[in-house]
C-alpha cells in the first residue's frame, strides 16, 4: 500500500472510532510499527490527528475542519447509506421535482433514481450524481454550473447559487457533516453550507439523509436550523437516547 493511501485509510479509521492503537494500525494495514508511526508523525505535523501513547486520536477541533474526499467517505459506512438511500427513495413519487446535492448517502439515492422508471424532475450541482443519472430517460435532469470542488465532486460559488434560486421543487435532500439540537445542520466549507442553504429555501419539503455518525458533531459552518428542517432519515445505530432527545424536539427523525 501507498504511504499517501496508508495515511488515508488511517484518517478513515480515526473519523469512525476517535482514536485507534499503534498496534491495531499495524493489524489492519498490514504494516511495521515504524511505518505506522512515521505516518503518524506526518499526520501529526499537517494538524489531521494528535499523538498518544501507543497511538492517535482526532479531537473535536480537527473534526470541526476536517472533511474527507468523496471516494473516502464511499467506504464508510455503505451498508447504513444504502439504507437510508432506500427509504429516501420510498419518498418519492410520479412526476416530483427534487434537488440534490452532493455525498454518498445521496450518490446511493441516485443510482436508485437512475435504475427507476419514476417520472422526475431531478436538479443537482454535483457531476457525480449527474453521471448516475442522466442515461434514465425518465429523468428530466438539470445540472448547475459553477466552479467545482475536488473533494465533493459539485459546483459551488456564486454562479451555482443563482441558478439553484431559479427553480422550485417539492422536495430537498441534502447531506451533512454535523447535527445538534444546538447548531443544527453543519458542514466544514462555507461554499458548500451556501449551496445547501439554497438548495433547502427551493423547496417546500427539506431533508437530511445522513448515517447515525453525524450526529452531536458540528463542523464549521452552519446550512440551517433544525427548525427549518422536514425529516431526518439515519440508520438504526442511533441511539435510543440521541432519537428520543430529537422527538422531544419536534425533530421528525427516522431510523432505518
Amino acid at each position: 500500500m501507498l504511504q499517501v493511501e496508508r495515511q488515508k485509510r488511517i484518517m478513515q479509521l480515526l473519523l469512525k472510532n476517535s482514536s485507534i492503537s499503534v498496534k491495531s494500525l499495524c493489524d489492519i494495514l498490514e504494516a511495521s510499527e515504524a511505518t505506522i508511526r512515521r505516518d503518524l508523525t506526518l499526520l501529526e505535523q499537517e494538524n489531521k490527528l494528535e499523538r498518544t501513547h501507543g497511538g492517535a486520536s482526532i479531537n473535536d477541533s480537527i473534526r470541526l475542519t476536517f472533511e474527507e474526499s468523496f471516494n473516502q467517505k464511499e467506504l464508510i459506512y455503505s451498508d447504513e447509506k444504502r439504507r437510508i438511500a432506500k427509504k429516501a427513495f420510498e419518498e418519492l413519487k410520479d412526476f416530483d421535482s427534487i434537488v440534490l446535492d452532493s455525498g454518498t448517502t445521496i450518490s446511493e439515492l441516485a443510482r436508485l433514481i437512475g435504475e427507476s422508471e419514476l417520472k422526475l424532475t431531478v436538479i443537482t450541482n454535483a457531476t457525480s450524481i449527474s453521471n448516475l443519472i442522466s442515461n434514465n430517460p425518465n429523468v428530466e435532469l438539470y445540472a448547475i454550473g459553477g466552479k467545482v470542488r475536488l473533494n465533493t465532486q459539485a459546483t459551488v460559488g456564486a454562479i451555482s447559487v443563482e441558478m439553484i434560486k431559479r427553480f422550485n421543487v417539492q422536495k430537498a435532500f441534502i447531506g451533512v457533516n454535523g447535527i445538534t439540537l444546538e447548531n443544527g445542520a453543519t458542514t466544514p466549507y462555507l461554499e458548500e453550507a451556501e449551496i445547501k442553504r439554497a438548495m433547502l429555501a427551493i423547496a417546500s419539503e427539506r431533508i437530511i439523509i445522513t448515517d447515525h455518525t453525524k450526529f452531536q458533531k458540528v463542523a464549521l459552518c452552519q446550512i440551517a436550523p433544525l427548525s427549518m428542517i422536514d425529516k431526518i432519515i439515519t440508520d438504526k445505530n442511533l441511539s435510543d437516547n440521541e432519537y428520543n432527545n430529537y422527538i422531544q424536539n419536534d425533530i421528525l427523525v427516522e431510523r432505518v
